[in-house]
């Protein structure tokens, strides 16, 4: 009967130790986490008027680790010829677990904003030329919290910068 109760007391010890060692190989896991990866895919028009263009950079995000990534932010600055004409800050972003999250960073530019490039505007107008090259400069940064079964762990800290350029419609001018 001793025997009975020290056997059934050496299962509970080991079913209770296996217990507390689960969340610790999920830490663990955690604690090795993996920076995701950034791709410019390219841009979409979304509309264009007479005065305005609105156009989503299309990029796409590997997130490599098991858990997904919050408080991910964007921030982006638009050029014309080497010149400011819009800029964008920390836009919020969620990024999936284990695998790719589809990014569209939206950016409306009025054609007044293009007042710095109107010269080179106005001849390629003019010129029948129907797009604009636009340098966008985008920082991809964050400390983000870590979500997932285990819940909030250790932040993964961590900075991307990318920058390319999209072909963006302009106003087509009809010739008399």
């Amino acid at each position: 009967m001793d025997r009975m109760i020290i056997l059934y007391s050496m299962i509970r010890v080991a079913v209770v130790a296996l217990i507390l060692t689960l969340p610790g190989c999920t830490f663990v896991k955690l604690m090795t986490l993996e920076q995701p990866t950034f791709t410019y895919t390219g841009s979409e028009l979304v509309e264009s008027s007479q005065s305005t263009t609105t156009v989503n950079f299309l990029f796409s995000v590997h997130n490599p680790n098991e858990a997904g990534l919050k408080s991910v932010t964007c921030s982006y600055t638009l050029f014309v010829e080497g010149k400011k004409i819009l800029k964008g800050n920390e836009i919020p972003l969620t990024l999936k677990p284990k695998g790719d999250t589809e990014i569209k960073i939206p950016a409306t530019i009025t054609y007044t904003d293009l007042f710095p490039v109107v010269g080179s505007v106005v001849k390629r107008i003019l010129s029948g030329q129907k797009t604009i090259p636009v340098a966008i400069d985008v920082v991809f940064s964050g400390k983000p919290a870590i979500y997932g079964e285990a819940g909030k762990e250790k932040p993964l800290s961590f900075e991307m910068r990318l920058i390319k350029t999209a072909e963006i419609p302009l106003p087509q001018v009809e010739m008399m």
